[in-house]
């Protein structure tokens, strides 16, 4: 049997997808088009056995360019001619083919003559390349909205361990160039902290043991600045040639340790407070108990008929009830403070009337103003104004400021009172022309235990009274200002919720 060696050549070229041809540049005649035509899915007489028919069924978007690698070789630039490029199928469809020729003899003048090459159909690897493309640009749209990077960790027999695979947001996580890093995994290795060192190098030699996925928490030496706290969750896997592969996620939580450092503090914060205010509660009810049976007897000594005084006991068994309800002042200021700070105050809201309230406070308070030469004035007060507050609070709000309106004055000065509506608010005002305060002050007016320099003046004080007033005044969802110039006086401005008001759900927050 006789066998046709080319045919059965070109056969075979044809099924692995592959053609040889020849090309008569100056008469523009192709050989062997029967196996290029084939990898098209046409006859050999369903095209013309030309390059000019050829380039029909070449995609038009590719044609420019196959072109311009023809010439580039004719001209001698380049060795040889390649190309790629899109040709339309019997069925339509378009397939990639490769193509790759040489001139082979030229004309005297120079010019190509003759063309030999080979035809190649690529479409199975551009779809494996458009996939891989496709998903490496799904992987790139993932990476890039995790909070760290994904990596691939190799570590090989030898001990020199590489990234094959790091993501992109490295540079934002670890400060370092993607690309240098899978050069020299020692970039990563030697920024991290020192002492931290050995539980890394622990995490990656102990993976025979188990191949579950493992943490570790490390410092490392940010090179755009102060050191970061990195978690790293991996897991290893064997290698037939020995190697160990991790593939692992790298995230930075400097922010989440503080935070937790934070709640700690917080926590410790918390149970102090709590601790200081049952120490507080206990103590206050231990001393208000003898504290309260010695007020009594005095009291009921001042009284004494049948037995009285002479003035020089009365005296100082007046200085014995003052000193001991100034202690009990004191006390019930200690313990407001606390109950504030651990946030176990509670406010009871209502609509109050406001002169009438006022008016109690001022009569507490007119011996006080009588003994210290201060005169107690009432500005007009509309008697149907309301506030929305706690009756109870209220009164010991009114009661701090005019009794430091009186204490810090000067003796012939004035305490004035005020109030009016303003929108949906209520305005208080307390006016002194007393002592005043600096500016230097005013910014700590309101601090807890600062007397602003006032401990040796002899005028009696904790120092937390404005402290817990401006408290009070928070929770019942009002504010507190003041204005004040040294040696001219000071007004202090309540502004509170008016009646009718609804309350804003949940705790105001203290400032």
């Amino acid at each position: 049997m006789d066998i046709d060696l080319n045919k059965l050549m070109g056969e075979a070229l044809v099924g692995a997808g592959t053609s040889v041809w020849a090309w008569d540049v100056s008469e523009d005649v192709l050989t062997g088009m029967a196996g290029s035509v084939a990898l098209l899915g046409y006859a050999k007489d369903e095209l013309e056995s030309t390059q000019t028919a050829w380039n029909e069924v070449i995609h038009p978007d590719d044609l420019a360019a196959n072109d311009a690698a023809y010439l580039m070789h004719a001209a001698g630039h380049i060795p040889a001619y390649e190309s790629e490029y899109r040709a339309r199928a019997k069925d339509g469809s378009w397939r990639w083919l490769a193509e790759r020729g040489r001139v082979v003899e030229w004309w005297p003048d120079g010019t190509p003559r003759r063309m030999v090459g080979t035809l190649s159909d690529v479409t199975l690897r551009h779809q494996a390349e458009h996939e891989t493309a496709e998903r490496d640009e799904r992987l790139r749209q993932i990476t890039r909205h995790v909070p760290g990077l994904l990596y691939q960790f190799r570590l090989p027999a030898d001990g020199r361990g590489i990234f094959p695979y790091v993501s992109e947001r490295c540079h934002d996580v670890l400060g370092l160039d993607p690309e240098a890093l899978m050069a020299d995994a020692s970039l990563l290795f030697d920024r991290v902290d020192p002492a931290d060192r050995q539980r890394v190098n622990d995490s990656l030699s102990d993976w025979t043991r188990s191949q579950a996925a493992r943490r570790v928490e490390f410092r490392y030496l940010h090179p755009g600045g102060p050191i970061r706290w990195m978690l790293g969750v991996s897991s290893p896997r064997a290698e037939p040639d020995g190697a160990v592969v991790w593939h692992g996620y790298l995230e930075d939580i400097t922010d989440y340790r503080e935070l937790e450092k934070a709640r700690e503090i917080a926590a410790t914060a918390e149970a102090a407070n709590r601790a200081k205010t049952e120490f507080l509660s206990r103590m206050s009810h231990e001393l208000r108990t003898p504290l309260n049976a010695v007020l009594g007897f005095a009291q009921l000594m001042e009284l004494d008929e049948l037995e009285p005084l002479g003035d020089g006991q009365r005296h100082r068994l007046t200085l014995v009830r003052e000193s001991g309800e100034h202690l009990l002042r004191m006390i019930s200021d200690l313990l407001d403070h606390s109950r504030i700070e651990a946030g176990q105050l509670a406010m009871e809201l209502a609509d109050v009337a406001l002169l009438p309230l006022l008016r109690e406070c001022a009569d507490m308070l007119a011996p006080a103003a009588l003994a210290a030469g201060v005169t107690l004035r009432w500005d007009t007060i509309d008697p149907h104004l309301q506030v929305h507050a706690d009756p109870t609070r209220l009164k010991q709000v009114a009661l701090n400021l005019l009794s430091n309106a009186i204490k810090y004055n000067r003796r012939g000065g004035t305490v004035a009172l005020a109030a009016n509506a303003e929108g949906d608010e209520t305005r208080l005002q307390v006016i002194d022309n007393g002592m005043g305060i600096s500016a230097a002050h005013l910014g700590s007016l309101f601090e807890p235990f600062n007397r602003l320099g006032q401990r040796r003046s002899g005028i009696e004080g904790t120092g937390i009274g404005l402290a817990i007033t401006r408290a009070l005044v928070t929770l019942m969802q009002g504010r507190i200002e003041v204005r004040s110039t040294l040696g001219e006086g000071s007004t202090f401005f309540v502004f509170l919720p008016a009646s009718g008001h609804k309350e804003a759900p949940g705790r105001p927050k203290l400032p």
